[in-house]
């Protein structure tokens, strides 16, 4: 069964899910809420990998909640927030009001060649139909010698959640139950992916970085609604599962949780590992 998806030409579909999901008021906040450990922690590597500071003029694409902009207001840039997501934009002005923030299309952003300094993508490179195209966008709209950096999560063999949901899924889903056709979420933690594509898309100088990232849940069960309430993909997936067989992965993943994660008085902190790749537009 493939969770995140796979190569594929025609994702019509996927790109219905993802935007009918993340119209959702009710996702876009449990994906704040549940993450927002895990995404503060990225945030910083991204706005690090940026040399986010005063002068510069910084765009963080799929924006989200904020989480990357509020990094580099932090910092002292000027920011704009770009996502397709209503929801997310209220979230993000909420959050970070001193940014500017835009309702608009990675895929065709409106921007002028050559607008930023930097760009972050704060695990938005996964909801691209087509990662490639949309990361020529990024260096349309990046200066010469701009820098871009963008995360991705370990998915399937990792040792934290999302691993944990691979497997879960892998036994314990009814096998009938499919995704739309997309790409597949995880490939660009694989350097043999990524800096090809990366490289194709006309930037150099790519490095992948490691980030031991984790998220807090305050019960070993609440692991199962961080991706059932958060996580389109994920969501979609389980919410269409039978009772039965959304329980077992729920004890599954609670089993994981409690047996394997350090707690203390704030809760389980669960390994969510990540890839933060960078990389500089050719000047």
């Amino acid at each position: 069964m493939e969770l995140w998806g796979a190569e594929v030409t025609d994702t019509a579909d996927f790109e219905i899910m993802e935007r009918q999901g993340w119209a959702d008021p009710s996702i876009a906040k449990g994906y704040a809420d549940g993450f927002e450990m895990a995404t503060r922690l990225v945030a910083r590597k991204l706005a690090d990998e940026v040399a986010a500071g005063p002068n510069c003029n910084a765009l963080d694409l799929c924006t989200g909640h904020g989480v990357v902009a509020a990094e580099l207001v932090a910092c002292g840039s000027d920011v704009t927030g770009l996502d397709f997501s209503e929801p997310m934009i209220e979230l993000a002005q909420s959050a970070v009001p001193t940014a500017r923030f835009v309702q608009g299309d990675a895929m065709a952003m409106e921007f002028p060649n050559h607008t930023f300094d930097a760009v972050t993508i704060g695990f938005g490179v996964p909801h691209f139909p087509d990662p490639e195209r949309g990361l020529r966008e990024v260096n349309r709209v990046l200066k010469p010698g701009g820098r871009v950096a963008f995360s991705i999560w370990r998915g399937k063999g990792s040792d934290g959640a999302f691993g944990w949901l691979f497997d879960a899924v892998e036994r314990l889903a009814d096998p009938s139950i499919s995704l739309p056709a997309g790409p597949d979420a995880h490939m660009l933690v694989d350097s043999g992916i990524a800096k090809p594509m990366v490289e194709n898309a006309g930037f150099r100088n790519v490095r992948l970085i490691d980030v031991a990232s984790e998220l807090c849940v305050s019960d070993p069960k609440m692991l199962f609604d961080v991706f059932d309430g958060g996580a389109v993909r994920a969501a979609s997936l389980l919410k269409r599962q039978p009772k039965e067989r959304r329980d077992a992965i729920r004890a599954d993943l609670a089993t994981r949780v409690q047996a394997e994660v350090k707690k203390d008085l704030r809760g389980y902190f669960v390994p969510a590992p990540s890839v933060v790749i960078t990389a500089s537009s050719q000047a």
